[in-house]
């Protein structure tokens, strides 16, 4: 299949991702923004989503003609990062200013977190998503744009403080800290709030406050220079994300664990008790990270023993969330959107930065005694050895056990290879449609058919078939929707175009879906449906919210208005002058039709074709109607009926219209990125280079600036001076 084991984590989706970006490489279509098709009915995930991890890898993957296997350099890529991680702390807290002791430190405990899967006490919150190993491994969670971002961010944080601090490396602060946000928004927006915290230092060295305003409020005018740079730079995606940000879905169901956090009493006793740092063993990181605490408030002289405090400080309140500080946390931008959980890496990296002092200090006061140094260097390093042992153990153990999963999945695999290798050539050389191989939960039946460790549907979606699933994302409008399919209603699976259902024996199959062949104890079975298109009526129209979409299109979807092909158009944006609009809070009373209710034959599909990003259908049509694409509405979606541009609209339950007259037209649709990100992403290399030739040759620049534009100004204000001195004269004469 995939040539290795598949995880049950996001490692699925980035590898889709990855293999996006190589495909929009080779077709010649634009790697930062083109349409993803086999997830969640299709979305430009890449229009909102960070894509610098999928996109290098993808490129280095295609100038290298393809000689290693994809999947292959994801992996190689994983271990590789992990690795070089340590290194990353160990260079950012030499650029902050500490010793080469505290940052070999730093490196040293860089990758002995251990928070990954701590059930912190909150009902359906687990501390994932933190700089432990477990965020990104095989049995983990498999946040591969996330390890990207935790490599770069300790390097952009202390460039960003330098550029900061000194007013110089502007151009090296804005690379590292966009690589940061390209490689993980939150990231990204975790870099600039620590840089802010950072610029207040001073105050907190207790100096007069008058004598600190003057520095504090340079630096601030530095910090807004270097975000304006960063967002120039990373304008190509930041503007387009803006300016279609209804049609991302948010999160409505996310649970608010995740969002809003669990508050201080359970983070501050998990602290207590290790498990921020240490869950499962014994709280060695612990007793460092409090140690480097007290170390450092007590050296609060040195401006840099207050970055770890302060780093720490300042996410471990912004942890705490919404259970805490209630609508006040509404005051940081973007809150309402934020994943809060996430910002236990920032608690983490100021643990890391603590833990290091702690170390280095105890290290420090043993290589300074003059007297019997030989036996406190060995007391030393029998302490360090008592702290490390618990922490080296358990991540062992772990690794360990991860490697025995890996083998069991593979083997798991290779048992049923020549099966699983047959179905899917079979279901490859199919018509294209979707495939259903069981719903993900733990109460469907998908979650429990598996080879190995590993869903079947995880198997397919790796492969790339158009999988019909919500597990990888929900970003889409309509993959919320996607929750409430029914398997025993027809209509359903032709409102989607699930054509196949790949399932195992015990599955009990409606009477419409058709046993094609048996593959050992998969079972492929076929549905009639007309396809990724069909002709419908759209003879209502309603508005509102885009988060509030979903209650309405689970409304429709178990009315008998699909069954009757009625599809309303949706307005999510600004609406049309209708008198016959509808608003969402008012459709529960006209979303119920007679499904007795007569209505003329719209006509047929008679071909269609899938390309990347493309689709095209020759249609006939008996009566006005509208012709749906069973994909994801968006705006930069562009259609043409025989050749001519047509406006294309959103109907139920989030899918793309166009409008088609009676009579045989060749439809096509196809995800056309703007051409303002182009200009945009090259206006942002352009300031890449403008600041890097401005802190090269910033003296002859500032030389040409004042004896070129400064005196030919001077010289003119003198001309306009001396001119209307002599009118002045001239007046008194």
């Amino acid at each position: 299949m995939a040539g290795g084991a598949v995880a049950v984590n996001d490692t699925v989706y980035h590898l889709l991702l990855t293999q996006l970006a190589v495909d929009a490489l080779l077709y010649g279509k634009d790697a930062t923004d083109p349409w993803q098709g086999t997830m969640s009915m299709g979305f430009p995930i890449f229009h909102y989503y960070q894509h610098l991890p999928h996109v290098s890898v993808a490129l280095v993957h295609v100038l290298t003609f393809e000689l290693f296997p994809l999947f292959d350099m994801m992996r190689w890529t994983t271990y590789l990062l992990l690795s070089i991680f340590p290194l990353s702390i160990y260079w950012s807290l030499r650029r902050f200013g500490f010793d080469p002791l505290t940052a070999a430190m730093g490196g040293l405990v860089a990758s002995l977190v251990g928070t990954d899967f701590a059930n912190l006490g909150a009902p359906y919150f687990r501390a994932y998503g933190g700089l432990g190993q477990t965020s990104y491994i095989f049995q983990g969670w498999g946040l591969y744009s996330q390890l990207w971002a935790m490599v770069v961010l300790p390097p952009a944080l202390s460039v960003g403080y330098q550029a900061v601090r000194t007013g110089r490396g502007y151009f090296w602060a804005t690379l590292l800290l966009s690589a940061t946000l390209m490689s993980h928004l939150l990231y990204g927006y975790m870099a600039f709030l620590t840089l802010g915290a950072l610029t207040l230092l001073p105050i907190l060295q207790l100096p007069n406050l008058k004598s600190v305003a003057p520095t504090i409020l340079t630096r601030w005018k530095r910090l807004i220079i270097l975000l304006l740079l960063v967002v120039a730079v990373t304008s190509y995606f930041l503007v387009p994300f803006f300016i279609d940000r209804l049609y991302f879905n948010t999160g409505v169901l996310i649970k608010e664990g995740i969002m809003d956090s669990v508050g201080h009493s359970v983070t501050l006793r998990a602290l207590a008790e290790g498990n921020l740092f240490d869950w499962g063993r014994f709280p060695s990181m612990t007793i460092l990270v409090f140690s480097g605490l007290v170390i450092c408030s007590l050296r609060y002289r040195h401006e840099r023993y207050l970055i770890p405090v302060v780093a720490f400080s300042l996410w471990l309140l912004i942890f705490f969330g919404r259970p805490t500080w209630g609508s006040s946390i509404d005051l940081l931008p973007l809150s309402q959107h934020l994943h809060i959980h996430r910002f236990i890496s920032g608690v983490h990296l100021g643990g890391i930065f603590l833990s290091a002092v702690a170390l280095a200090a105890c290290w420090q006061w043993a290589i300074s005694r003059s007297k019997n140094r030989y036996i406190y260097i060995f007391v030393a390093g029998t302490l360090t050895v008592l702290l490390f042992s618990p922490m080296y153990i358990e991540r062992r153990t772990y690794l360990e056990q991860n490697a025995t999963e890996i083998k069991r999945s593979l083997e798991a695999i290779n048992e049923e290879q020549d099966e699983l290798g047959n179905l899917l050539e079979t279901l490859e050389g199919l018509p294209s449609g979707r495939v259903f191989a069981g719903a993900p939960g733990g109460e469907h039946w998908g979650d429990q058919y598996r080879v190995g460790a590993t869903p079947v549907y995880h198997l397919l979606g790796a492969e790339g078939l158009d999988v019909m699933s919500y597990s990888f994302h929900t970003y889409s409008l309509p993959s919320y929707v996607l929750m409430n399919f029914d398997e025993t209603r027809l209509d359903h699976y032709n409102i989607f175009n699930v054509r196949y259902v790949v399932a195992p024996n015990y599955w009990e199959r409606p009477p419409f879906a058709k046993l094609v062949q048996r593959y050992g104890r998969h079972n492929l079975y076929l549905v009639e449906t007309t396809g990724y298109f069909d002709l419908v009526r759209s003879d209502l129209a309603l508005a509102g919210k885009a988060s509030d979409l979903y209650q309405v299109a689970s409304g429709w979807l178990s009315s008998a208005l699909p069954e009757m092909k009625r599809h309303p158009r949706v307005y999510v944006d600004d609406p049309p002058p209708d008198p016959s609009l509808i608003y969402f809070s008012e459709t529960a009373n006209v979303i119920q039709y007679d499904p007795a209710s007569a209505h003329p034959y719209l006509g047929s599909v008679l071909s269609e074709k899938v390309g990347l990003g493309s689709f095209t259908a020759t249609v006939t049509v008996e009566h006005e109607s509208t012709l749906i694409l069973k994909a994801t509405y968006h705006p930069n979606l562009e259609a043409s009926v025989g050749g001519i541009k047509a406006n294309t609209v959103m109907v139920m339950p989030g899918f793309t219209g166009v409008n088609v007259l009676p009579g045989t037209h060749e439809v096509s649709i196809e995800y056309q990125p703007r051409t303002l990100r182009k200009i945009l992403l090259c206006l942002g290399f352009l300031t890449l280079i403008l600041i890097l030739l401005c802190e090269i040759r910033s003296p002859d620049i500032y030389g040409w600036f004042k004896t070129t534009i400064l005196s030919n100004i001077l010289a003119r204000k003198t001309a306009r001076t001396a001119t209307s001195a002599g009118r002045r004269r001239r007046g008194r004469r």
